[in-house]
């Protein structure tokens, strides 16, 4: 006996639901499966478009709508924890790490620093537009990312917008630093630019580094004075940190960075690992692309500067260890 009209719309809508519903749950297995064998899943291509109203304001809520800015899903969406790089060293290769300051400033530079080799770590002033989204492009093409964080100098340069300065309060410190992180994206530590004064100021710094260390973040002193506390008061307040060795273009000719390179070499073999600090200028990454195509060929390794820094922790610690264990 056929079925009364009434109910065939009802078996037709039925069919249809569970054909979708089934359509929907082998997108989302074939999805996993691809995800689970590429380090760039196919959801970070899906985009979504804000206004620029939209845009300014989501800079301070960055937690939660940051992602959004640069039109990309939240990280915690993607699993990107479990892409985490790890670098092997080889202790008869001594470390380089290799920092690049003021990255953000100039967009074409920029991109430019970012076409160097994945272990070079890029630091971002908060300060430029661009920077949370040249950032993130450059944590997904495989870069360590810092924050280039302003700090009052001892002279009458300008460290930009919202730096950090002594005699300021706890409460407008945090602000500042605050919106700092906000303004660039997939940070691992952060780094000082400028700060000659700041950095020698041991009030200002206590409560920085405490933020810092409670949101998991390493410091690396840029040594912009010889008066500063910024690594002894890191590592009181329990961060991951070390300190700047070499600065490889004070002078922008191509014959002194070529120079400078030669000292990160020599300061390598001698102490196993070294921190170098250069700029996006022409004429600094002109010299860094030829200089690291063989710098791995002539027995260095060019490692993320995290790398570096943990591996002069585990050193600092097995010199204690030894120490103690001494009769």
């Amino acid at each position: 006996m056929s079925a009364p009209a009434s109910e065939a719309p009802r078996r037709n809508a039925g069919g249809q639901w569970l054909g979708f519903a089934l359509l929907v749950a082998c997108a989302g297995i074939f999805g996993f499966a691809i995800g689970s064998r590429v380090r760039e899943p196919p959801l970070a291509e899906v985009t979504l478009t804000l206004s620029d109203a939209w845009q300014e304001g989501v800079t301070h809520v960055p937690l939660v709508l940051a992602p959004l800015r640069d039109h990309y899903w939240p990280d915690w969406l993607l699993l990107r924890d479990k892409w985490t790089k790890s670098v092997a060293l080889d202790a008869n290769r001594p470390a380089i790490a290799i920092v690049i300051d003021d990255s953000g400033v100039d967009e074409a530079l920029t991109r430019e620093a970012m076409m160097l080799p994945d272990a070079v770590t890029l630091a971002f002033l908060p300060d430029p537009q661009a920077s949370w989204a040249l950032s993130r492009q450059a944590y997904r093409a495989g870069h360590e990312i810092i924050l280039h964080l302003p700090m009052e100098p001892k002279g009458r340069e300008n460290p930009g917008p919202m730096a950090l300065k002594s005699g300021l309060s706890r409460s407008e410190l945090a602000r500042r630093l605050n919106w700092a992180l906000s303004r660039v994206a997939d940070y691992d530590g952060v780094n000082n630019h400028m700060g000659s004064r700041f950095t020698a100021s041991r009030a200002g710094l206590i409560p920085v580094m405490r933020e810092l260390s409670a949101r998991g973040l390493f410091f690396l002193d840029s040594r912009t004075t010889p008066d500063t506390q910024g690594e002894k008061l890191a590592r009181e307040a329990g961060l991951l940190t070390g300190a700047r060795d070499v600065f490889v273009d004070n002078s922008a000719s191509a014959a002194a960075i070529v120079r400078a390179l030669l000292r990160v070499e020599e300061r390598a073999r001698a102490n196993g690992s070294v921190i170098a600090i250069a700029h996006p200028h022409p004429a600094t990454i002109a010299a860094l692309k030829s200089w690291t195509k063989d710098v791995e060929s002539r027995g260095f390794r060019l490692v993320p500067l995290k790398t570096v820094l943990q591996l002069r922790a585990e050193e600092t610690k097995s010199t204690k260890l030894s120490a103690l264990a001494r009769p």
